[in-house]
Formats: structure tokens, sequence, C-alpha cells
């Protein structure tokens, strides 16, 4: 219980800051909507994009970087720091089909355009070596799934503490997306499927609960397990862009292994613009050499581009996420929440 009293005051402490900085962009670009042509192009960027930002940042926009449910929450209102604060969005999908939805359902018109896919990079678990042998002798055929994942990750006998971000984080929101698609075998979903299905919600409650925390003292779960060791997480699920270059960069003797759970899912990156005078500036910015080369140099994998050190080319990215869609995923956020108290 302390540790999600301090995940709450820390999330709280997030938005008020996030809102905070953007009042001062807004004041620098001389404020007013998308369609003002003058002042420096606004980019947002989910947390896990913080790299892309910070390229950019020194020579083409101003730049702002924060959770991807923190950015939801204000591009679903027509409020200042909604649409018109912004140029564009730097974030794994389905997060803008999130905001739209949202918005269609307050009456609002849409305000996001999601452009082409700008990188992938799987969903891996991490993961100590002799727990990795705990799963594959729990594991069906002792091959590592999302399902079985959840599975041993909510049984405390079975001595795994699982991780993940939080579902506000767009990483953390595709490991539960993954973990939930596992579970029924399939992405095709509606709402019923998880509302209905006692079984289900038994077991979603169980492997949210055995989450020691959603915000480790050292930024994610991937570094409170290099910092601290098996003490902190045994399994945690993250993106093969963060966890590979860790895991290759650490110091210590004893590491984590980088696994990829079946099916194979990726967090794909996109980038929503606001309708308006800017919009193609931002997408050139974004898409420029300085921003595909700081996204593929920071792990995640683009078309053309150099894959960053620690990245290999294999396994093959599937044709599709093989997450839920849009809908599902915004609930099950909601819903990964209500069981974690």
């Amino acid at each position: 219980m302390a540790a999600r009293l301090l995940a709450l005051i820390a999330a709280v402490a997030m938005v008020v800051g996030s809102l905070a900085v953007r009042s001062g962009l807004d004041q620098s670009s001389g404020g007013g909507g998308s369609g003002n042509g003058g002042g420096e192009l606004r980019l947002v960027c989910a947390t896990e994009l913080a790299a892309v930002c910070d390229a950019l940042g020194k020579t083409k926009a101003k730049v702002l970087v924060e959770p991807a449910g923190v950015t939801a929450a204000r591009l679903s209102t027509d409020s200042p720091t909604g649409p018109a604060s912004l140029d564009g969005w730097l974030v794994p999908s389905p997060w803008p089909e999130i905001v739209q939805s949202a918005r269609k359902r307050s009456g609002l018109e849409p305000q996001l355009k999601a452009g082409a896919t700008l990188g992938r990079s799987p969903l891996v678990l991490a993961v100590w070596p002799d727990r990795l042998g705990v799963l594959r002798q729990r594991c069906a055929g002792g091959q590592v799934t999302w399902r079985c994942f959840g599975d041993v990750g909510g049984q405390p006998a079975a001595q795994v503490k699982p991780g993940h971000a939080d579902v506000d984080e767009a990483v953390g929101l595709a490991t539960v997306g993954a973990a939930t698609a596992g579970f029924f075998g399939r992405t095709d979903l509606i709402r019923a499927d998880l509302e209905d299905n006692d079984e289900y919600r038994s077991w979603l409650t169980r492997l949210e609960r055995a989450v020691p925390t959603f915000r480790p003292t050292s930024g994610t779960a991937v570094r409170d397990m290099l910092l601290k060791g098996p003490a902190a997480f045994d399994a945690v699920g993250t993106t093969e862009a963060e966890a590979a270059p860790l895991v290759a960069m650490a110091a210590r003797p004893d590491k984590p292994v980088v696994i990829y759970p079946s099916p194979v899912t990726t967090v794909d990156v996109v980038l929503a613009t606001v309708p308006g005078s800017r919009a193609k500036g931002i997408s050139a910015a974004v898409g420029s050499d300085t921003g595909l080369d700081a996204l593929a140099g920071s792990g995640w994998r683009v078309p053309q581009r150099r894959p960053a050190k620690a990245i290999p080319s294999q396994p093959d990215l599937p044709a599709a996420s093989g997450l839920p869609d849009a809908g599902i995923l915004d609930f099950l956020r909601t819903l990964s929440k209500e069981v974690a108290r």
C-alpha cells in the first residue's frame, strides 16, 4: 500500500510539473493554436521516446517529455493545454486513437492525425537466469509466452516477481495488453470479454498486485533490476529498445537475459499532428535525419537506419503489433488500475 501511495504522489507531481512546463512552452512560443505559423515547432514525446525529443530540441523544436497518459488526458479536452498547445505528439500507437475516441465521447472534434509507423520495437522480458528456469518449468512445453508470464507472475508460490511500467506509460499498457491477448489467445477482443470473465479478472488482479511498484526508484523497472539485483524484480516486461542496450552495457557480472515471449508483440511509434499550418513542419522535423537517427540510436528498429548497438536482427517482426485495439487497451488501462488497488 505504501508503494502504491508513493506512486500516486509521484504521478500527481508529474502531472503538475508537466502542466507547468507546458505553460512555459506555450508562452515562449507565443501561445495560440496550431494555425499560428510563427514561433518554434512544439513537440511532445512519450517518455519512451525522450531521446528523440532531446535531439530535436537542440535545433528544431520546443519539446516536452511526459507519460503518454498525461498527454492523452490533456489532448482529450479543448482546454488551453489541449491540442492547441502543441503541433505534434510522438508516441506509440494506439494512443492517438485513444485520444480521438475520448474526444468523440465528449462531443469534441477530432484534432489528431496519426502518420505512418516510424519505428518499432518488440516487447521482451528481462529476466534473471535462475527465474527464467522457473518460468520454463511452469510454461507449457517450456516455451515462455505472454500468457505464462501472467500465470507465473501472479502466483506467489512461483517466486517470480513481475514488473512493468505504469499503464499510463505506453510500454506499461502494451505489456499488460500483450499478457491479456495471451490470456485469451487472440487480439479481437471486445469489452465484454474483459468485463464478464471472472477467471480473467482474477488472473489480472493476481498479476497486477504482484508487481512491487509501478514507479521504480531509478526510473524504470529494468534499471532497478540492474541497480538493485534480484531484490527488485525477477522478470520485467518492456521493449527491446530499452532492455537490450541496458543489459549489454551493464557492468555487473550477473545480468538478466532478454527473451522474446511468444507471440512476438511490438510497440509501434507514430507521429500524431494537429491540423494547422505547422503540421508539415513538425512532420519534416521528426522525419529528418536528426529525428530518425535519434529514434534508431535509442534502440528502435527504423527502416533504412542502422540498428543501435546490442539490437539484434532477429526475431523478425510481425506485420501487425499483436495488441488489442485502442478501445480495449484504454479500458484495460482503467481496469488494471482498479484491480491493483
